[in-house]
């Protein structure tokens, strides 16, 4: 593996151990019908489901399969599958591109000179962070509405410590808890499916209605490949400003080397390594 190749994993996926990550807690019942709290949930999903665009950067952190690293993103979003996921080197060009429209994405190494064009962004994301998500479902989970479906599919209960549990479509449950006066999304997960691999997500840190900080673990589906955590710490955050669509290009030299997907997942720890011993 060439060292652009190695600092792409590096950034991509995180840090060291982190024990947050790793164990997310969720709150456990008994629960009890509660009719307010489909209307609490709308109320602490209006502003993440009212993004439509979105610029952070992104501190990640965390583990998956047994790569344990530590890097910084500066990312862009707009909503209908446009991406823009940058790691800036300490000097010197960027160590990855990733850029997507309609979400299929371009992965460009500038420092390798070689370039991933033309598949699903969640495919790219799944290979170098074990998080496979549209770029939709990225800006929701950075904003803090866990996916970008979250249409209440029942009514939804109430638990000990003020808790409010409400299941979403899709097989989501989302936990509300108080935040001072209102109400706030602060953590939900997924059971595993047929083809969906079970996670649980933690928000913490709430600035001007949207989380400073997303814990995430996955699952690997099925059994194969290994589980994530991550932890984004999210700051700069903007929301709803205008975004150049230049933004979502990448400018790849023609003479840049092809770079399959098979190859990215191979260089990851999403390939073998991660079920070793």
């Amino acid at each position: 593996m060439t060292p652009s190749r190695a600092w792409l994993i590096a950034l991509a996926l995180g840090a060291t151990a982190c024990a947050t990550a790793a164990g997310i807690r969720l709150p456990e019942g008994p629960w009890v019908d509660d009719p307010m709290a489909v209307e609490a949930f709308r109320t602490a999903s209006a502003s993440c489901r009212g993004v439509r665009t979105l610029t952070a950067e992104i501190a990640v952190r965390g583990k998956a399969g047994q790569s344990r690293v530590r890097g910084r993103v500066l990312a862009g979003f707009e909503r209908g599958g446009a991406l823009r996921l940058e790691a800036p080197a300490p000097f010197g060009a960027p160590i990855f591109i990733l850029v997507s429209r309609a979400n299929r994405a371009t992965l460009w190494l500038p420092r390798d000179r070689r370039v991933l064009r033309g598949v699903p962004v969640e495919d790219v994301l799944g290979a170098i962070t074990g998080l496979p998500r549209s770029s939709d479902d990225v800006l929701s989970l950075v904003a803090g509405c866990l996916s970008a479906a979250v249409e209440p599919a029942g009514q939804g209960r109430s638990g000990p410590g003020g808790w409010l549990k409400v299941d979403l479509a899709g097989g989501i449950t989302a936990f509300l808890s108080r935040d001072g006066g209102d109400w706030r999304i602060a953590a939900g997960q997924r059971d595993a499916g047929p083809d969906a691999a079970a996670w649980s997500v933690a928000y913490s840190g709430f600035s001007s209605g949207f989380p400073g900080t997303v814990t995430i673990r996955q699952e690997p589906r099925g059994g194969a490949g290994a589980p994530a955590a991550l932890t984004f710490q999210v700051s700069q955050l903007e929301t709803n400003v205008p975004l150049d669509a230049r933004a979502f290009d990448v400018s790849v030299p023609a003479d840049a080397d092809t770079l399959t997907l098979e190859e990215l997942r191979q260089s990851g720890p999403l390939a073998d390594r991660g079920s070793r011993p």
